[in-house]
């Protein structure tokens, strides 16, 4: 598998910049990483799938429809 990354910039008031920049990897030595600032981790394909599935339904259901910022950050994956 080619390693691919993914990247989308959220907003973090807590940081002097205003922004997180959030990445996903693909490839390599796990089948993915996760990143957020420094902090990364690890997982197999299942995991990241069922990472994905908690995160919409906790998301959805607790705070409504995905914002607008969130939605039209698409990169198609950069190797």
């Amino acid at each position: 598998m080619d390693v691919r990354y993914f990247t989308v910039t959220a907003p973090a008031p807590w940081n002097k910049s205003g922004k997180a920049k959030i990445t996903v990897r693909t490839g390599g030595a796990y089948d993915m990483y996760a990143c957020v600032g420094n902090n990364r981790a690890g997982m197999s394909t299942d995991e990241a799938w069922a990472l994905c599935v908690a995160l919409g339904n906790a998301l959805t259901v607790s705070f409504g429809p995905a914002p607008d910022w969130a939605t039209t950050q698409q990169d198609g994956g950069k190797q």
